[in-house]
């Protein structure tokens, strides 16, 4: 067998599997959610600011660093957020639904709604003076057959950052200290 037929088998090899990959990335499904949940030591009222406001997030989510502007209200519906950062892409965040110290809603349309991402976060009193707060999102990749393979590892991939957000939030609210979730590893900074 000559060395031109032996690597035409082995590109022709190569070429199946790179296909089948790519189908296979079509065939996985690209929707996908999240849910997590904490205990945060103070009342939902003290919670709720933080929540309701596009530019209190960035006090305890990792926020894109360039390209960013606020627009609507500064706080409830249309509260919002815009960016083209090289690292986060171009998008949008806007809360859409607010039910005062219960609940908020909010929604995420990156790379021209490429990306769609829902979410709620639901406060409800705990013990004397605390809150439970459950955080959900979801979103769907579309038709990107690489962000399949994604979609499949959401609930860890994104669960650790709502968990490390959740962090932060509680030591925002209970402590005062602004710091984002990439920093947690590091003492906090006051804000």
């Amino acid at each position: 067998m000559s060395l031109i037929r032996i690597a035409g088998i082995a590109l022709g090899a190569l070429a199946a599997i790179l296909l089948g990959f790519l189908v296979l990335g079509f065939l996985l499904p690209s929707g996908w959610e999240v849910e997590r949940s904490a205990q945060l030591d103070a009342p939902p009222e003290a919670v709720f600011p933080y929540l309701e406001s596009a530019e209190a997030w960035t006090l305890w989510t990792p926020s894109p660093e360039s390209g960013a502007e606020f627009f609507g209200p500064e706080a409830g519906e249309g509260s919002g957020r815009e960016w083209d950062d090289d690292f986060y892409g171009q998008g949008e965040f806007i809360i859409t639904q607010v039910t005062p110290n219960q609940e908020v809603r909010y929604s995420v349309a990156v790379e021209g709604g490429a990306i769609q991402i829902t979410g709620r976060m639901s406060l409800t009193p705990e013990g004397e003076a605390g809150t439970r707060i459950v955080w959900t999102e979801s979103g769907d990749f579309g038709w990107n057959p690489l962000l399949g393979y994604v979609a499949g590892r959401m609930d860890e991939l994104q669960g650790e950052q709502l968990e490390q957000s959740l962090r932060a939030l509680q030591a925002l609210v209970v402590e005062g200290e602004v710091f984002t979730p990439e920093e947690e590893d590091r003492p906090p900074q006051d804000g």
